[in-house]
């Protein structure tokens, strides 16, 4: 190599560079690790650079416990001093494959990245945005630049690879958002007594961030539970969890929300009757389809791509509390098919998760490398 560092790990295994930022959101870190988890680890080991310690470096090590995490600035407020610091550590590191999760955000870690020396650099979208999105403007400004210096590109849908790479959407390899559908199961009324839960349990389950719109969803919630008995379960936490407990408390519904920290969410889907997204944009969601495996009917707003709906058992909504509230007091039936369903999709991790390490096999293949 030149003098330069290895890209093999000390186990002999091809060192690859996920780039995710914050780890403690979920979705992007979840989809990730399904893979990890499930694919054959014997040829590739993940890295991870994100933006500080989290829950997620456990679940990494137990899956994989060579696996490193590398804590770097952050790249949308930071970027000055995050795109130096990754090029150090990409280029110390000796990484040829650069995965990044980052979306917009791309346009700074792809650049550390091709600065560094990576042969393959791959933008990846997880999501959409518009213009009623938080931080539009910026996202806009840096959309034209996320794959610029990417050598291949992949999204979690159709829609994602359209709102980011417009004109190039055709060349984006699609890599569902898969999951073991054997976590989630329906259930009833002895899931509900287990937790404590009774009459109609509405769930959530994400960040509390303003792009999941939950003050929107407590609006509705307290408009609905007029007419029925019903709880409102979120399960996560993040920057907005002060304003729900203050708009909770203005709506006079508290006893009737129940708020869990992050864990492991597939008792409460067994328990719960709906699952809400009212998000103001989306990719695919993981939790969605998690919902879906387990049987529940789904509230999703307009904004969230009709991909979402592989079990077709979704809603799509528009913004409107009244709307929402006639939706949660209405009939909401489970599927005891929503796996059989997603499976059918490509929505099983144990069948999909090869398809991320052929995809590397094939990009470095095609950079004229044979590691």
């Amino acid at each position: 190599m030149n003098g330069r560092p290895s890209p093999y790990a000390e186990d002999g295994r091809i060192k690859i560079a996920q780039i995710i930022g914050d780890a403690a959101l979920g979705g992007v870190a979840a989809c990730l690790l399904n893979y990890y988890r499930f694919m054959d680890r014997g040829r590739y080991r993940f890295d991870f650079f994100t933006y500080g310690p989290s829950s997620f470096d456990e679940r990494l090590h137990a899956v994989d416990k060579d696996a490193r995490v590398f804590t770097i600035p952050r790249l949308d407020t930071r970027f000055y001093k995050a795109v130096p610091a990754l090029t150090r550590a990409l280029r110390e590191g000796g990484y040829v494959v650069v995965h990044s999760h980052m979306t917009t955000l791309s346009a700074f870690a792809l650049r550390a990245a091709d600065k560094a020396g990576a042969a393959v650099r791959i933008c990846h979208a997880h999501s959409t945005f518009d213009k009623q999105s938080d931080h539009y403007f910026v996202k806009a400004a840096l959309r034209p630049f996320a794959a610029r210096r990417a050598t291949a590109l992949m999204a979690c849908g159709k829609l994602a690879a359209q709102n980011l790479y417009r004109e190039r959407a055709d060349e984006a390899v699609i890599l569902p958002n898969a999951i073991d559908l054997e976590r989630f199961v329906p259930g009833g009324e002895a899931e509900k007594r287990a937790l404590g839960l009774s009459g109609r349990v509405l769930l959530f389950v994400g960040r509390f961030a303003p792009q999941k719109n939950l003050l929107f969803l407590l609006e509705a919630f307290a408009k609905a539970r007029t007419e029925l008995p019903m709880t409102l379960v979120l399960v996560g936490a993040g920057p907005q969890r002060g304003p729900l407990d203050a708009l909770a408390a203005q709506l006079k519904i508290g006893r009737d929300v129940r708020f869990v920290p992050p864990c492991d969410p597939a008792p409460y889907y067994a328990a719960a009757d709906a699952f809400c997204l009212p998000s103001l944009y989306e990719g695919l969601p993981v939790v969605g389809l998690e919902a879906q495996a387990a049987g529940l009917h789904c509230l999703f707003s307009d904004k969230v791509t009709e991909d979402a709906d592989a079990a077709r058992t979704a809603a799509f909504l528009p913004l409107d509390a009244d709307a929402w509230a006639e939706a949660m007091q209405g009939p909401l039936p489970k599927r005891a098919d929503g796996a059989d369903k997603l499976r059918a999709a490509g929505y099983d991790i144990r069948r999909e998760a090869a398809r991320l390490p052929a995809f590397y096999d094939g990009q470095l293949r095609r950079a004229g490398l044979t590691l």
